[in-house]
């Protein structure tokens, strides 16, 4: 198995701190979507790009036999450590999406879900068919992926309309798919899915502590950021510093990025 996907953001166990930021702030929105789609009650379901494995352990809480998988190595091992840490029954492995409805275990599945993963691909339509691939006819394919040039904040921020910007270049220079969130729906038909349904959410993050992680997310893409020349060591460590103090300014609204939440259903049920 190779890895499938050209991640703009640093990955790995170093970057635990960060992921679990990430996971505190988009569990509400996540676990709106889940209980509106049924997730909570379905048998099997497979987090695609599981990270630290929050998803997965908090569907494994709530009694659903859940597992994660992921293409890097390190990223399952800090999953599989965490998850026996909260004394989650979730299991972790490696695998991606070129591994579903192939792979042993990744075939019939009641449920597959996916969040902010296919936009770190160079053809997410293929990811799209392999989730529906690897569902039972009828099973779901659960989609959340963000539109991240949907950012803003009041006052208007330069720091943060530079960093939103170097995110989707640095992006697109990985031959990624920063965009794809907006082009779920239609490609899900495309790939024979069938009842697709559309909601966005958009997180307001009201804390200087939450307001940081755009901050923090500036730092994990500073590597091809700058290898990219999009730009330079200091101006990163400067932009780092003007977010770190704009989250800290009293009074400032700031958002995440738009978030898109896709279902549907396989075919043949």
């Amino acid at each position: 198995m190779t890895d499938d996907a050209t991640y703009v953001i640093r990955t790995g166990a170093a970057a635990r701190d960060r992921l679990e930021l990430i996971a505190r702030l988009c569990w509400p929105t996540t676990e709106g979507f889940l209980e509106r789609r049924g997730a909570f009650g379905v048998a099997r379901i497979v987090d695609v790009g599981c990270g630290i494995g929050d998803v997965a352990s908090r569907l494994a809480a709530r009694g659903v036999n859940a597992m994660g998988i992921d293409v890097n190595e390190d990223v399952v091992k800090a999953a599989a450590e965490r998850s026996t840490e909260l004394g989650s029954l979730a299991t972790f492995r490696l695998g991606g999406l070129k591994d579903l409805g192939v792979e042993d275990g990744l075939r019939d599945l009641d449920a597959v879900y996916t969040r902010c993963v296919l936009s770190h691909q160079t053809d997410p339509k293929a990811g799209l068919a392999s989730m529906v691939a690897a569902v039972r006819p009828g099973g779901m394919i659960l989609v959340e992926d963000v539109e991240v040039a949907a950012v803003w904040s009041s006052p208007a921020s330069n720091a943060l309309a530079r960093h939103r910007d170097l995110y989707v270049a640095a992006a697109l220079g990985l031959g990624a798919s920063p965009g794809v969130a907006c082009e779920l729906a239609t490609a899900l038909h495309d790939v024979g899915a069938t009842d697709v349904d559309v909601d966005v959410a958009q997180p307001l993050l009201r804390e200087p502590a939450d307001m940081q992680v755009h901050a923090r997310t500036m730092e994990a893409i500073a590597g091809p950021v700058i290898q990219q020349g999009l730009a330079t060591d200091s101006e990163v460590a400067d932009l780092v510093a003007e977010l770190d103090e704009f989250a800290a300014t009293p009074g400032v609204v700031v958002t995440m990025p738009r978030i898109v939440q896709v279902s549907a259903r396989a075919p043949g049920a």
